[in-house]
């Protein structure tokens, strides 16, 4: 019996060290994401940098160091007032990405809709300070262009919402393609001698 505890606690040892591995590759791999999105200068988010090193967003969140990295790195663009670029989309889509993808578009409807109400709240302060000074046909102007940008806004929300919900039935429909390769998987299974 001893030495099959001792081969158990080496088998036990060796999956601890390949784990440790993996993951030390995980966060290298995030690290590597997060500078190459910033010095691309594309938006940093927590399902981004997820997606661009191929790591789950769980992965990222709960990983001290990572989730510290990429809030400094959010916030640096914050401070500089780094715009989104264009993030290529890979050819075929799996249920991975399409999670990520889901992720991404609900973090950043999130984050449309807390510019929204940044800018609306910065808009009643300026419109309430223009009133006493402005004149009466340029306020008009003003408020026009204000309600034009207000109406673009609530487009590209709309569109970003029409996203989160195409993604969500590509998911369904991913999930039930997973589960009934699982059941055909699991019929093959039986029927195999």
């Amino acid at each position: 019996m001893n030495g099959a505890d001792s081969s158990r606690d080496a088998r036990v040892a060796r999956l601890r060290q390949a784990r440790q591995a993996d993951s030390a590759a995980k966060a290298a791999r995030t690290k590597g994401a997060v500078r190459d999105l910033l010095n691309a200068g594309q938006r940093i988010s927590f399902a981004g940098v997820a997606r661009k090193a191929d790591v789950s967003t769980w992965f990222v969140y709960n990983t001290a160091a990572l989730r510290a990295a990429i809030r400094q790195a959010m916030s640096e663009q914050a401070q500089h007032g780094v715009q989104a670029a264009a993030v290529p989309r890979p050819a075929r889509a799996t249920p991975a990405s399409l999670h990520t993808d889901l992720a991404t578009a609900r973090e950043e409807i999130q984050e449309l809709k807390r510019e929204r109400d940044a800018l609306k709240h910065r808009l009643r302060f300026a419109l309430g300070a223009e009133i006493d000074n402005a004149v009466q046909p340029g306020l008009v102007q003003r408020v026009q262009d204000l309600e034009r940008h207000t109406q673009a806004l609530t487009r590209d929300l709309a569109e970003a919402r029409t996203q989160a919900a195409r993604l969500t039935e590509q998911q369904q429909e991913s999930d039930e393609t997973i589960a009934s390769l699982r059941l055909a998987l699991r019929e093959a299974m039986r029927t195999v001698p």
